[in-house]
C-alpha cells in the first residue's frame, strides 16, 4: 500500500523502518548508495541480488568447464583408441588399396578425413542433444511459472560465437587424434598388410 508522505504526517507518524529510493539512471546508483551510507544508513538494493546470482552463475559456469574439459579428454582418449583399433582391423583393406595405387598421402588423408568428420559431427549432435535437453527443462519450467501466475521464463541462451568454437574445439580435437593413426597407416606396406592376419 502507497500513501502519501503528507498524509502520514497527519496521522502522526514521524518515524520510519525503511525508505525506498528509486535512482533515476541506473549509473547514479553508486553514487546514491555511497551518499546514503555516509549518513550512517545502511542500503540494499535489487543489484545485490543479482550480483550473487551471477556469482553463483559463474561458479556453476566454472565447474561445467572444468567437468567438460574432463569429458573432451576422455572422448579423446576415446577417439585415439577407436582410430588405432580401426587401423589394425583395416590393415589388408589399406594394403589392397595401396595395391591399387592408391598413393600413401592419400591413406594418411583418408584417416584424418574420418576423424576429424567423427569428431566434427560428434560437437554438432552433443549441441543438439544439449540445446534439446535445455529447452525441454526450460519448457517445463516455463509451464510451471505460467501456471503459477508468474508468466513464461527464458533461461537458455546459445551464443553463435559459443556454438562455433565448440565445433571447432571438436574439430581440432579430431586432428589431434587422427595424427598418429593417420602416420602409421601412412607407413604400412601394401605387400606385408595383404599377407597381414
Amino acid at each position: 500500500v502507497y500513501i502519501p508522505f503528507i498524509h502520514l504526517k497527519a496521522l502522526g507518524i514521524t518515524n520510519f523502518s525503511q525508505v525506498k529510493i528509486v535512482a533515476n539512471k541506473e549509473e547514479n546508483l553508486s553514487a546514491i548508495r555511497q551518499e546514503i551510507e555516509a549518513k550512517g544508513y545502511s542500503t540494499s538494493s535489487v543489484v545485490d541480488t543479482v550480483n550473487e546470482i551471477e556469482g553463483l552463475f559463474s561458479t556453476i559456469r566454472t565447474v561445467l568447464a572444468f567437468l567438460g574439459a574432463i569429458a573432451l579428454l576422455v572422448a579423446g582418449l576415446g577417439m585415439f583408441n577407436t582410430l588405432t583399433v580401426s587401423l589394425l582391423e583395416r590393415t589388408r583393406e589399406i594394403g589392397l588399396l595401396k595395391a591399387m595405387g592408391m598413393k600413401d598421402d592419400d591413406v594418411r588423408v583418408l584417416f584424418l578425413a574420418e576423424s576429424m568428420l567423427m569428431s566434427s559431427l560428434g560437437g554438432v549432435l552433443g549441441i543438439l542433444r544439449g540445446l534439446v535437453f535445455a529447452k525441454l527443462v526450460e519448457f517445463s519450467l516455463s509451464t510451471y511459472a505460467f501456471l503459477t501466475g508468474a508468466g513464461t521464463i527464458t533461461i537458455v541462451d546459445m551464443p553463435i560465437l559459443f556454438t562455433l568454437s565448440i565445433i571447432l574445439v571438436s574439430f581440432m580435437v579430431g586432428i589431434i587424434t587422427g595424427v598418429y593413426p593417420a602416420k602409421r597407416a601412412k607407413r604400412i606396406s601394401a605387400l606385408n598388410a595383404l599377407r597381414y592376419e
